[in-house]
This record gives structure tokens, sequence and C-alpha cells, in this order.
């Protein structure tokens, strides 16, 4: 039983995981803005000519070491964030070389791009509910609800306000052009935790995960 519960995380999780990098480079291509808490790491990206899988992993060793400080210890789960966050930057790279540059009606872009939230939402939610590695994105956020014992989807949408701050902050400092700054990006920040605490009520899970 135990074993059939372990497999059933592990696929849910690989899942998760792969929906929120297809969605991170989704997002760029519908050029409405991107996610929220994808705009620090495609700001860095841009400005400084790296890819955005290095802009990520830049991005989610820095969320790990702030996951230390404000819980004030090194846990076996902040460490594993390290070589996950290598992982999810080449998966990011992975999508980003796959999904060609495609031009859209700017109908079907908003359209596409709000289901694309979903998509992120749900991700962010398997990988969270799973409870094996979080993303240092979404690790942090977690870190962060627990030290100050706030909810969870609550706490997600006030972090990528922040990171939209910072992004908005950054472009400014390096006289950059507002890099995937748009409507979009403001949409993530507002909704996506939202409907994760949606997925957290009406989405069922195998019994034992989550």
């Amino acid at each position: 039983m135990k074993s059939k519960v372990m497999v059933w995380r592990f696929l849910l999780y690989l899942v998760g995981l792969n929906l929120i990098a297809l969605a991170v480079v989704l997002n760029i291509r519908y050029d409405l803005g991107v996610a929220a808490f994808s705009s620090v790491m495609y700001a860095i990206s841009e400005i400084y000519s790296i890819s955005l899988g290095t802009a990520s992993i830049i991005c989610y060793l820095i969320f790990v070491v702030v996951q230390c400080i404000l819980s004030r210890k090194i846990t076996l789960q902040y460490l594993l964030e390290v070589p996950l966050s290598f992982a999810f930057g080449l998966l990011t790279d992975f999508y980003d070389w796959l999904i060609p540059a495609f031009s859209l009606a700017l109908a079907l872009r908003v359209i596409f791009f709000a289901l694309t939230m979903f998509v992120t939402a749900m991700g962010v939610f398997l990988c969270v509910k799973t409870n094996l590695v979080l993303t240092p994105t979404d690790g942090i956020v977690k870190t962060i609800a627990d030290v100050f014992l706030l909810p969870f989807s609550a706490t997600k949408n006030v972090f990528d306000l922040s990171l939209v701050a910072i992004s908005v902050l950054l472009c400014l400092v390096n006289h950059a052009p507002f890099y995937g700054i748009g409507v979009g990006t403001v949409l993530t920040a507002v909704f996506i935790g939202r409907i994760i605490k949606v997925y957290e009520k009406f989405v069922p899970l195998p019994e034992g995960v989550g």
C-alpha cells in the first residue's frame, strides 16, 4: 500500500513539475505578460542575456537561502531543492526550445492565457500536495506561510505581487524595458493563488496523497 502511494505521489509530482515549466514558457509566448512567479527570472534572463533556465536556477537558489534564513534551520527538504533548481532550470530550457514562437489573435491569446493559469495552479497544487520536494518558488511561499501562520494560497498571492514589484525595480535599475510585465502578470498574481484554493477544496487526490 505504501509503495503504491509513493508511486502516485511521484507520478503526480512529475506531472506538476512539467505543468509549471510548460506554463512558464507558454505565458511568454502569449506576449501578455509573464506569470508573476516567473517575472523576476524572465527579467534577469532578458536583461543579462542568459537562458530562462539559468535565470530560474539563480532565483531558485536565492529562494532556498531565504528559506533557511526565515526558518532558522537547514533541512533535508531545503537541500533537496538545490538539485531540483537545476533540474527545473533544464526543464524550462527544454520547453523553451521545444515550443516555437507563434502568432495568435489577441482574443485567442487572452483565452489561452486564462486557461494556462489553471495549468500553472494545478502544477503548483500537485507539487505541494504530494509533499515531496517543492520547487523553491513554492517552497519559499510554504516556508513564509508556516513561519507566520498564514494560509498558503493568500501567501502566494502576496509573494507573487512582490516578485512583480522586484521585476519592475530590476528593469528600472538597469534602464531596461519592463520585460514580461503586462496585464497577464497582474492576473496571475491575483488569481493563481485563488485557483489553487479552489483545487484544495474540490480536487480529489488518491488516498494517502496530500
